[in-house]
């Protein structure tokens, strides 16, 4: 009944599969967790504030999200709050790890953590501990973004730019911390910053702005184009996992139907989708609706 069920879903969830990457954000009107379409810059499910008082948490400026959709944010201020945090990805809530991380984070080769420390250079940081273990790199400006760039090998960091003046995007070397490249974005700042930058599945990079702004970037030459005016103020930018991709091939298609039930059979526990520890009919509608909600 289970196979038969699961066919029938799969039939009537095919066509879902162009939908726009989901991104997750941190809303900096209300410091609260949400997700958008990366294409749009619409507001797609509003989550939870990282902290029930409004007074905590107030400049989260960068988020690193895992393959497994474990999510981490770099936070400024107040102090109590500065350094990393883990963030509930069903609740929005933090828990302050602390640590020398500052400035930026990304997700980097071997699903690691990698951010910068007080003095702006690169490492690897630890996520139960905040501290960055250094590369010995480039001491790099003060980053509002960074993120690695899984097509070519690199990460890429957007610098800090007052309105009126035009951030950077440096090329950074994963293994060394060393910077490669500095490239002129053609753009100027109109809002107060640039909030964060991230990849989407495709390669392309999105810079969102602190004036409600969503920009695609050229990371060859610079050329920035306006995607989208956002309804809510994006920053701490994270690519959200893409569930539905079972086989992790990077398209939705029957074979992720094929893949998850299979994980069904063995009784693996990446199946319990709905994560109530048991795998039930209930697994398989929750896989309908990740395929819907499209990658």
């Amino acid at each position: 009944m289970l196979r038969k069920t699961l066919f029938a879903l799969a039939a009537a969830g095919l066509a879902a599969t162009a939908q726009a990457d989901r991104m997750y954000a941190v809303d900096a009107s209300t410091d609260s967790l949400y997700t958008f379409d990366s294409e749009t810059g619409a507001t797609l499910s509003m989550i939870g504030p990282l902290h029930p008082d409004p007074t905590r948490y107030v400049t989260p400026v960068s988020m690193a999200v895992t393959n497994s959709g474990l999510i981490y944010v770099i936070n400024n201020s107040p102090d109590s709050d500065e350094g990393l945090s883990r963030v509930d990805p069903a609740t929005g809530l933090a828990t302050h790890i602390g640590g020398d991380v500052r400035g930026s984070i990304s997700i980097g080769p071997g699903s690691v953590i990698y951010g910068t420390d007080l003095a702006g250079r690169l490492g690897t940081v630890s996520s139960s501990t905040g501290t960055v273990r250094l590369l010995g790199g480039s001491t790099l400006p003060r980053l509002f973004g960074l993120d690695y760039n899984t097509r070519d090998g690199f990460f890429y960091g957007i610098t800090s730019a007052s309105p009126g003046s035009i951030p950077e995007l440096l090329k950074i070397n994963a293994s060394t911390g060393a910077l490669v490249a500095t490239i002129p974005l053609s753009t100027t700042i109109v809002g107060s910053a640039p909030g964060s930058i991230a990849f989407q599945r495709d390669g392309t990079l999105v810079m969102t702005e602190n004036g409600r702004r969503l920009w695609e970037i050229n990371i060859t030459t610079g050329l920035t184009t306006l995607r989208a005016i956002t309804a809510n103020a994006p920053q701490g930018l994270g690519l959200a996992p893409c569930i539905a991709d079972f086989d992790g091939n990077g398209t939705l298609d029957l074979f992720d139907f094929l893949a998850f039930q299979n994980a069904f059979d063995a009784g693996e526990l990446e199946a319990d989708l709905d994560g109530d520890g048991v795998l039930t009919l209930f697994d398989f509608l929750a896989f309908q609706n990740e395929f819907d909600a499209g990658c």
